[in-house]
């Protein structure tokens, strides 16, 4: 098992302008390598001439007309082809079927202006020695950090993100033994208003860090767009702009690992919605607070979190009616709309929080998915002084509705 851990570095200004040389050559290797590629290809069509065809051809001509990528890595240009390769792969396996997800587009060039810069050290020339980690042609840099994983190093990736510089090593490790959870089923429903309720009535705010750096963002935006471009205080306006966002982005990643790590260690089966983000997106009035929320991140992590602390993830369809159910009788509310964070069932008149309600009916439905039968549980729960809600009790299998009878919220 290969497991990555991301370290900020503290580099020296001499330090700082090296990582910038090397950028700058691995961008410039990818887009020389890609543009020969799309050359040869239009000029001989049909022929083969691979990434390795044009590494070699790179390798005859930088001496002469290249004698500048000495000054880094001979790991930065081979890093860069790497990369040229794999993207190439990538789109001609999503092209043809082979690669799950959605297509992918034709490889871009890279431009300076992207915000992320990046280039890859191959694992025989790097080492890591504490907080220090050593960089071929440059010497050792301070780490914030030590590096949590013991194993084998297969290779690291610098990047930079706004003004600050991390390095990624990939490490391959021991398979984890497995582990005991304390519990074993939880039904997780993710929302907007609590960002994720347990069935077991534990619930994760939405810290919605972009919401509430909106002010901020817009003083600064506004400054940036009163400077004239290319000058010394439109650089240092955009420079603080970038800062804000990277903070942003800290801080939303900082909160869910920390849930999804709690999650994953408690629960040996955690049941969630086959959420469609990309979808949910396009409603322009919920837009900004479910990219601010970060659905798709949460079910990644949340997936390969437990591969590393075993146990199992079922996702529900994401039609299923987990928020118009009623999880004690099994009747179905089609007129709850959005806003209605509580409801009473016409039916047993059972009084609900919606979340709540949605998480039991996701635990009650991987039950059925898995073939275990849910326990009526005789403990309840207070719902916020409006009587007592049993929690998840079993819904009666004549009760039971089909997957895609109703759109679930």
């Amino acid at each position: 098992m290969i497991r990555a851990h991301k370290v900020r570095l503290n580099p020296t200004p001499e330090q700082e302008a090296y990582f910038r040389r090397a950028s700058g050559t691995a961008r410039f290797v990818y887009n020389w390598g890609l543009a020969e590629w799309k050359r040869h290809k239009a000029a001989h069509p049909g022929e083969k001439h691979g990434v390795m065809a044009v590494k070699k051809d790179f390798n005859a001509l930088k001496g002469e007309q290249f004698p500048w990528v000495y000054a880094v890595a001979k790991d930065v240009a081979e890093g860069a082809f790497q990369n040229l390769g794999k993207a190439l792969e990538n789109y001609y396996a999503s092209n043809n079927g082979k690669r799950q997800g959605a297509k992918m587009g034709f490889p871009h060039f890279k431009s300076k202006k992207n915000k992320r810069q990046s280039f890859r050290l191959n694992n025989d020339k790097i080492q890591v020695e504490g907080h220090n980690f050593r960089v071929p042609k440059l010497g050792w840099v301070n780490m914030a950090e030590e590096l949590r994983f013991d194993g084998k190093i297969m290779g690291a990736v610098v990047s930079q993100t706004a003004e600050r510089w991390h390095v990624s090593i990939s490490v391959e490790v021991e398979p984890p033994t497995p582990m005991e959870f304390p519990k074993e089923f939880v039904g997780g429903d993710i929302g907007i208003k609590e960002l994720l309720v347990l069935s077991d009535g534990k619930r994760y705010e939405n810290q919605a860090p972009l919401r509430h750096e909106l002010k901020h963002l817009k003083f600064l935006n506004r400054q940036l767009s009163r400077r004239k471009v290319g000058s010394e205080r439109w650089y240092k306006a955009k420079r603080q702009l970038e800062v804000i966002h990277g903070r942003i982005v800290n801080r939303r990643a900082d909160h869910i690992h920390k849930m999804t790590t709690d999650v994953a260690r408690t629960y040996r089966i955690i049941g969630m919605e086959d959420l469609f983000p990309k979808g949910m997106i396009r409603n322009r009035h919920l837009a900004l607070s479910l990219s601010d929320a970060a659905f798709g991140e949460i079910k990644r992590q949340m997936l390969y979190k437990k591969e590393w602390f075993g146990g199992q993830v079922v996702l529900v369809d994401r039609f299923f009616p987990s928020s118009r159910r009623c999880s004690v009788c099994g009747h179905v509310n089609a007129e709850i709309k959005l806003d209605e964070r509580e409801w009473t069932c016409a039916n047993c008149g059972t009084h609900h929080l919606r979340d709540d309600n949605a998480a039991c009916n996701i635990e009650q439905e991987i039950k059925r998915i898995l073939g275990f039968t849910p326990v009526v549980a005789t403990s309840g729960i207070k719902a916020r002084g409006r009587g007592v809600r049993p929690r998840c009790a079993a819904v009666p299998v004549e009760a039971r509705i089909s997957k895609r009878s109703l759109l679930s919220t």
